[in-house]
């Protein structure tokens, strides 16, 4: 408990000292006391002192003077004069009250039969026993946090080890100001209404500290300060302590309480980043073995996947979220600098990372490059593309979705792989997410999403990179329609693929192209008078199909 004013004036020998002015400061608090006697005592204060003092150091000063005087001693953060008058100066003076009243700097008149050391004894006494109780009380509570820290028992109990020290409730934030945990609703802020109020510092600690003021709306509406504490690890502010004033103001011992309890938590935070790194490279160990394919000659694999955790009897299909520079919004100077490379990477895979943590909980991640590779479990009846693939797609199309909302600069490309009844199969399922992957960005652009299991022919006329030897496939009849001066060559290309998608039906490819019934007739008949192709001849149709995805995989290749 702190020393005030307020205190001094209850000791028996100073029952009749009168406060002449600044009342509003007797909470002041008291930090030391001395006696004022030279007129430059202003220049060797340190802040909190109460001076003992008759006035003969200013007896001279003029008015203005004695205001300027005391406006020094009130910038100092003085907690209060105690003037013993008579000797010297029959009348304290009205201009030292006034500003005294004015600055809320007590000034207090003490009978003239009291000697100093009546005062100054008590109070140094009061003051040593004070500080005998801080380190006391430091060592309790410094105790109790090492305590927590050795049993590794997390970051929850030292916040409810908090509350219940400083009376108040506490939070921690995570670095983007969002609640990780709290002790009580009044924590949780619904609308932060100034972001730092500006407040003097109460007292002087080892680590950075300020103040916000919210409004909460449970159990009711109102305004409450919060005193913010950012804790660092490695050189970064990785959370926020916030204490919230409600049930009574913070004191003294309440932030020692805090200093503590922070430290424990910045202790707590570079014990998880060094286990973290620790389990994220024998987690990598195991990932990198099973897609490579080493995880089929070695037993131990599934011993250590059982060590942290994993269940490696169930099927899985592997995931390829792929990282591509789009440079929306840097100019062209800017967009080959390899900072701003590094940059947006760095915040886009964050941003990528959780946004697959949200919707992807059960999978096992790795980051390699510009890549996340995802090791997704699939339940056996799911095992279907038909029954989880789409599922899968309008997850990693909601993740594309959140990326784009928060940059514009980055894209995400996915590739998927089939899913594999074994963990041992693994390797299979990487390579076909990254045919799939190379495939979609080649067919169908830089934000696809590819399943391997809808690739189709295209896997196959991707074993022959040559275009040469591709367009060999391309049957005449479809050749003679490439080729032709036609005008609406591209229409009818395009409906002939349609009509060929809905097993020749019309109708149905009409729907699809939005035209009429009449129009796809049309230019059916136009096509067959340009390529003398044969639609009741099934072998030709599959060619034709066929070398319609050649020129599709040919149009893409030129364009990329």
């Amino acid at each position: 408990m702190e020393f005030r004013v307020e205190h001094v004036l209850k000791m028996a020998r100073l029952q009749h000292a009168k406060v002449l002015g600044g009342s509003k400061g007797l909470t002041n608090i008291i930090k030391g006391i001395t006696i004022m006697e030279a007129p430059d005592i202003a220049d060797w204060l340190k802040g909190g002192e109460m001076l003992l003092t008759s006035l003969y150091p200013i007896l001279n000063y003029t008015e203005a003077e004695q205001r300027e005087f005391i406006f020094r001693l009130a910038d100092k953060s003085v907690s209060a004069i105690l003037i013993k008058n008579h000797r010297f100066v029959k009348k304290i003076p009205e201009a030292i009250i006034e500003i005294g009243e004015q600055t809320g700097l007590p000034i207090i008149q003490i009978p003239q039969d009291i000697p100093y050391v009546d005062v100054l004894y008590p109070v140094m006494e009061e003051l040593f026993n004070n500080q005998v109780m801080k380190l006391k009380y430091f060592k309790e509570v410094h105790d109790r946090f090492t305590t927590l820290s050795l049993t590794d028992s997390g970051m929850e109990p030292i916040i409810t080890t908090l509350e219940q020290l400083i009376g108040n409730p506490v939070a921690i934030y995570d670095r983007n100001f969002v609640c990780m945990t709290h002790t009580s609703l009044y924590t949780i802020p619904t609308h932060q209404q100034e972001h730092i109020v500006e407040r003097e510092k109460i007292f002087e600690t080892k680590f950075p500290y300020y103040w916000i003021t919210t409004q909460v709306t449970e159990p009711e509406m109102k305004s409450l300060h919060h005193v913010v504490v950012p804790i660092r690890t490695v050189n970064r502010i990785k959370v926020h302590l916030v204490i919230t004033e409600i049930y009574k103001q913070l004191e003294e011992l309440d932030f020692i309480a805090i200093e503590n309890a922070a430290t424990a938590l910045s202790l707590e935070l570079v014990k998880q980043f060094a286990v973290a790194e620790v389990e994220r490279k024998y987690k990598n160990d195991i990932i990198d073995d099973l897609l490579s394919g080493k995880g089929q000659m070695s037993e131990t694999v599934y011993q250590r996947a059982n060590l942290i955790g994993w269940d490696l009897d169930r099927s899985y299909a592997v995931l390829l979220f792929h990282v591509k520079e789009e440079f929306i919004s840097f100019n062209q100077q800017e967009m080959f600098k390899p900072k701003n490379l590094r940059r947006l990477q760095s915040k886009t895979f964050t941003y990528l990372h959780e946004a697959i943590d949200a919707h992807f909980a059960d999978a096992i991640t790795r980051s390699r490059s510009d890549t996340i590779i995802l090791l997704l479990p699939v339940d056996s009846q799911e095992g279907k593309e038909k029954i989880w693939l789409p599922a899968v797609k309008d997850k990693i199309r909601g993740i594309q979705d959140n990326i784009r909302t928060k940059t514009k600069d980055i894209v995400i490309q996915v590739g998927i792989g089939n899913v594999v009844a074994t963990v041992m199969d693994i390797s299979r399922s990487h390579q076909e997410a990254q045919e799939a992957l190379n495939l979609g960005g080649t067919l169908y652009g830089s934000e696809s999403i590819t399943a391997f299991a809808e690739l189709g022919l295209f896997r196959l006329l991707c074993q022959y990179p040559d275009p040469a030897v591709l367009t060999s496939f391309i049957p005449a009849s479809l050749n003679r329609l490439v080729q032709s001066k036609s005008a609406i060559k591209k229409d009818l290309l395009h409906t002939l693929e349609v009509f060929l998608q809905h097993n020749q039906n019309a109708a149905k490819a009409a729907q699809d192209l939005f035209v009429h019934y009449k129009t796809v007739m049309y230019r059916l008949e136009r096509i067959k008078e340009i390529s003398d192709m044969d639609f009741d001849n099934s072998e030709e149709m599959l060619e034709t199909r066929v070398g319609l995805k050649i020129l599709n995989l040919i149009n893409n290749e030129e364009e990329h």
